[in-house]
């Protein structure tokens, strides 16, 4: 079910695969362990091999991260070899991914056993390294990413002190003090306040007297014909450099906070672009630029879980929404994980694996119909997903309380799109500034207050020495990124 919505909401532009994990949130909150997360990581998979759909078919990606797919797919749309396209992006899509979910669980244990050794201390200046990246999260200003990451804390200080239980920021609305539930900020900031902006694109649209473009359905109905090209075996194999650019490139990118899956396409498609035998022909309607990027992108998102797993810090937005219901269910993300919970870690990994196979199997069969889904109007979609949110939201907690939150939120969100800040520092920071307030109390206080203990030991500069780094290196990672894609615009 979680793959069958992901490809849904990826196939369908101007949704993103956050808005499709959102919806499903408040579902996790009656399920066991395993249907959660299977629900969770359905949606995850499936939304990023969707976004290739429309990306191929109407040159319009259905996620940013599909947005280097439309240079070489729809082209191959318009030559008439769109099938053999959509199965390109469907196999190197399900590679890449399983190729680094494999990545993701060597390193994720072996990683734990280093994280156990972290005393609060070290956990504390781990929080604080995310805290520190998450400017990188920010797109190009960061300077925006800081201040959305600075409106999270804010957020997430609302209700009683952890320790003292004195209510602050809660203006005396007792409906507060228990603090900002997950549930509505995540369907407010994602799903609701993302309608809201197409709901006044299209009065704006209306305003102006201006026609929707309508695609011409000839080229679509075509794809599965008889006379349409299949992808054949030696095509597949043919392409294996590609995918394996993909699949190194993107896992590297999934493990840094802040490159996501956009960054892992793009640097994908450039690294591709500069070494694959066939470098010439990408950009003009190749293969194996297709091969690059789907794998590039699909590969972030098992190594974007090695954080959350590892230290408790969501590497992703994804990541975030999959720690949520790790907590729902008990299971907070830290360092003890592996110790506390291994019944529950060894169930992520397997199903990391065939959500894999399922992703192939639903790919193979409903291509077709979501090929046309990009058709679907707005203005049908948009009240039919604001219903799902607010009933979502009611149902947690039967709290209306909770509704007028996620509308809040939600307007929020839209004024922060507005104005071109970025939400995902938002997000990570509200559910950071929980577990950075607990660590920094308990290493203080076990410390006496000496706040020398910060950095005394020798992990403890370690960890400063690396955010040092990180920072420069993403930053340089991310200035790559942006001038491959500008290079691929140019052209």
């Amino acid at each position: 079910m979680g793959v069958f919505v992901g490809v849904t909401v990826g196939a369908l532009p101007g949704l993103a695969i956050s808005t499709g994990m959102a919806l499903m949130l408040p579902l996790t909150y009656y399920m066991n362990t395993g249907p959660a997360l299977a629900l969770l990581i359905g949606v995850y998979k499936g939304a990023t091999f969707g976004g290739s759909i429309s990306a191929i078919t109407f040159s319009t990606p259905g996620i940013p991260a599909a947005a280097a797919t439309v240079y070489d797919g729809y082209k191959m749309m318009k030559r008439g070899e769109g099938r053999k396209a959509l199965q390109m992006a469907l196999y190197a899509s399900v590679t890449g991914d399983t190729l680094s979910d494999i990545i993701t669980i060597v390193l994720a244990t072996t990683l734990a056993v280093v994280a156990l050794k972290f005393g609060p201390t070290e956990r504390f200046l781990v929080m604080f390294m995310a805290f520190i990246l998450i400017g990188t999260l920010s797109g190009k200003n960061i300077f925006k990413g800081l201040i959305s990451g600075s409106i999270g804390v804010l957020l997430a200080l609302i209700g009683s002190d952890p320790v003292s239980l004195v209510p602050r920021l809660t203006f005396n609305l007792w409906w507060l003090r228990d603090g900002i539930p997950i549930i509505p900020m995540i369907i407010g900031l994602f799903a609701v306040s993302k309608m809201i902006e197409e709901l006044f694109d299209i009065i704006e649209r209306k305003r102006k007297n201006e026609e929707i473009e309508k695609q011409d359905l000839s080229i679509i109905k075509s794809l599965f014909s008889k006379a349409s090209a299949k992808l054949t075996w030696k095509e597949y194999i043919g392409c294996w450099r590609e995918m394996l650019i993909g699949t190194t490139v993107g896992s590297i990118a999934g493990m840094l906070p802040g490159v996501g899956s956009s960054g892992g396409a793009f640097l994908s498609y450039g690294v591709a672009k500069q070494f694959s035998p066939n470098k010439e022909n990408i950009g003009e309607g190749a293969l194996e630029g297709i091969a690059a990027a789907e794998s590039g992108n699909n590969a972030t998102m098992g190594p974007t879980l090695i954080p959350l797993l590892v230290f408790g810090i969501p590497g992703s937005v994804g990541a975030a929404l999959i720690g949520s219901a790790l907590t729902f269910q008990g299971a907070t993300p830290s360092p003890r994980m592996f110790e506390l919970h291994p019944t529950i870690i060894y169930s992520l990994f397997v199903l990391l694996i065939i959500a894999n196979a399922v992703n192939l199997f639903v790919g193979n069969i409903m291509i077709r119909f979501y090929s046309r889904l990009g058709q679907l109007p707005k203005y049908i979609l948009i009240p039919f997903i604001i219903m799902l949110a607010i009933i979502g939201t009611y149902v947690v907690s039967n709290n209306r309380y909770d509704v007028i939150i996620m509308l809040v939120i939600a307007l929020l969100g839209f004024l922060l799109n507005l104005a071109k800040f970025p939400t995902a520092p938002l997000v990570i920071a509200f559910i950071l500034t929980p577990l950075i307030e607990r660590t920094f109390r308990i290493a203080i206080q076990t410390s006496y207050y000496d706040y020398r203990v910060m950095f005394d030991s020798g992990l403890s500069k370690a960890l400063l020495g690396i955010t040092i780094i990180l920072v420069i290196g993403i930053t340089k990672l991310k200035d790559k990124s942006k001038k491959i894609t500008g290079d691929l615009e140019e052209e």
